[in-house]
């Protein structure tokens, strides 16, 4: 285990509804540390006019810790892991020289990754294969991914249609996973900046927060939100991601295949929260390779509090 020390940088992480950005403006409150500015690693997050079904913090909150790396594109443009890991670094500078302390908070396994081992060099692109590729459906892209590179699959689900493309595009041109290819290129040990901090609940009170969660989200004018995005961004890939893909299929009148929908918002309700579910499954087997990988810490809110306050301040003293 990594002895506590001031200069770490502590990258807090875990599943969707865990309860990640409460715990970090808990933390950046805590008495008797640097002040705390937070550094944003959730993909959608970065998406302006995104904002119910990202529960993404207020203004108002924003405001009492300030925040990098949200609000900063719009939703047809591309975020990629190497923006991530380029504005974060600029980030981390920033807030040192203020003489302040990042707090990197966010669930999106691949930047973090991209983070901790590093961005790898991928073959560039093939016109052909691409247009080939592009015929096939997300299910046959998923199925050819999974069956070489599980983790890369996992980690990408079956919605983000680019990335599927590109990961088999990368792995008919290399011969090669994406997972081989990083890990050739990157390999271990992780980034001896950062420590990883992974907190998480016992399933069935996560999937509580969860339904509780997409009954909110509704309420608060979520399919508003993904009618108005989707006229004005309709080729937006970040419309693609759970909760934003099932409204839009309920938009649309399209329904999965194999299972019959309840009709109306209750179908839609389910629908969120089975995704939302699997997102989860898909982080949790993330969390467990990175368990492997790095001297990661595990805890279990909100039991682990306590523990997670005294060493945070053990962290970030001043």
């Amino acid at each position: 285990m990594v002895s506590a020390k001031r200069e770490k940088i502590v990258i807090l992480t875990g599943p969707t509804a865990a309860g990640k950005t409460a715990v970090a403006f808990a933390l950046a409150k805590l008495p008797g540390c640097k002040p705390i500015e937070i550094i944003n690693a959730d993909s959608l997050l970065v998406y302006r006019e995104m904002n119910i079904g990202t529960a993404k913090p207020t203004d108002a909150e924003l405001q009492k810790v300030p925040h990098h790396l949200i609000n900063i594109f719009n939703p047809d443009q591309t975020f990629t892991a190497g923006d991530f890991v380029q504005l974060t670094n600029q980030a981390i500078q920033a807030v040192e020289a203020r003489g302040n302390r990042p707090l990197i908070v966010g669930g999106t396994g691949f930047y973090l990754k991209a983070l901790l081992f590093g961005l790898w060099d991928s073959p560039k692109s093939d016109p052909a294969l691409r247009t080939r590729l592009e015929e096939k459906s997300n299910e046959e892209l998923y199925k050819i991914l999974f069956q070489a590179d599980e983790e890369a699959a996992l980690q990408i689900g079956g919605n983000d249609r680019y990335r599927l493309v590109r990961s088999v595009e990368v792995l008919e041109l290399s011969g090669m996973s994406p997972t081989q290819l990083q890990k050739e290129k990157t390999g271990l040990p992780a980034d001896p900046r950062f420590d990883l901090w992974i907190v998480d609940r016992e399933t069935k009170e996560l999937h509580q927060r969860i339904a509780l969660r997409t009954q909110e989200m509704l309420k608060e004018g979520l399919v508003a939100e993904v009618e108005a995005l989707h006229r004005k961004y309709p080729e937006s890939r970040a419309l693609s991601a759970v909760g934003y893909i099932q409204v839009l299929r309920y938009l649309e009148g399209v329904e999965p295949e194999g299972r019959k929908l309840k009709s109306g918002i209750e179908g839609l309700t389910e629908e969120i929260e089975l995704a939302t579910r699997q997102l989860v499954k898909k982080q949790r087997t993330w969390f467990k390779g990175m368990l492997k990988k790095s001297e990661a810490r595990t805890f279990l809110l909100d039991s682990d509090l306590p523990e997670i306050n005294n060493l945070f301040q053990e962290f970030y003293k001043k």
